[in-house]
């Protein structure tokens, strides 16, 4: 098993690695040329290498958190006691988000902009959610590289974002403006304050 973990392992990491600085020029370069159209888009080969990347990056980022388990140990309990809830809550409110926005409007068609909710929260809560279960998926598997892969995962939900914000503000004009006037990009004090008078209310 050790034969086949070990490479696995390696594997892993470095798909994750190039499919993440590939994916990072793919956004860099929309942002610079958005005539190209690269992202946002519903369909075609641009929204498949997009999200083919993404997929590959994520898909790559658990596999090496795993292998990463079995190459180093188990462990203390207590990174599986803080680190699950967080994973598993986190990603719980990512596919709620889903539902919530609906899957054709969350992969990049316009059916109406969405302020509600969650959004009322953040402008991209499905985003923060997946970095954080990235982060319980580091802690759970006690490894600094896979937090480390968390971060880099947000630097692509940024680049996505910057994407995503020029195509809406075209898309909804002044209402898109208000909206990020008034709610942050991912969180901030405002998130707290909302969350904290929601729970009391």
């Amino acid at each position: 098993m050790e034969h086949f973990i070990n490479p696995l392992h390696s594997i892993a990491l470095l798909v994750a690695l190039g499919s993440a600085m590939l994916l990072s020029a793919y956004l860099a370069l929309n942002l610079h040329l958005p005539k190209l159209g690269l992202w946002p888009s519903a369909s075609g080969w641009r929204h498949h290498a997009a999200f083919g990347l993404f997929r590959l990056y994520c898909g790559a980022t658990v596999v090496f958190a795993l292998s990463e388990v079995w190459v180093n140990g188990w462990g203390h309990w207590v990174r599986y006691v803080i680190g699950i809830p967080i994973m598993v809550l986190s990603f719980g409110i990512t596919l709620w988000g889903y539902r919530f926005l609906g899957l054709d409007n969350t992969y990049c068609e316009s059916d109406g902009l969405v302020t509600g909710g969650m959004y009322a929260y953040s402008r991209n809560p499905q985003y923060v959610t997946s970095v954080l279960a990235t982060v319980g998926l580091g802690i759970t598997s006690g490894s600094w590289v896979t937090l480390g892969l968390a971060a880099t995962l947000f630097v692509i939900y940024f680049l996505f974002v910057l994407n995503e914000e020029r195509w809406l503000l075209q898309g909804y004009g002044r209402a898109f403006q208000e909206y990020m006037h008034t709610t942050p990009r991912f969180v901030d004090e405002r998130s707290l304050i909302r969350v904290r008078n929601a729970i009391l209310d």
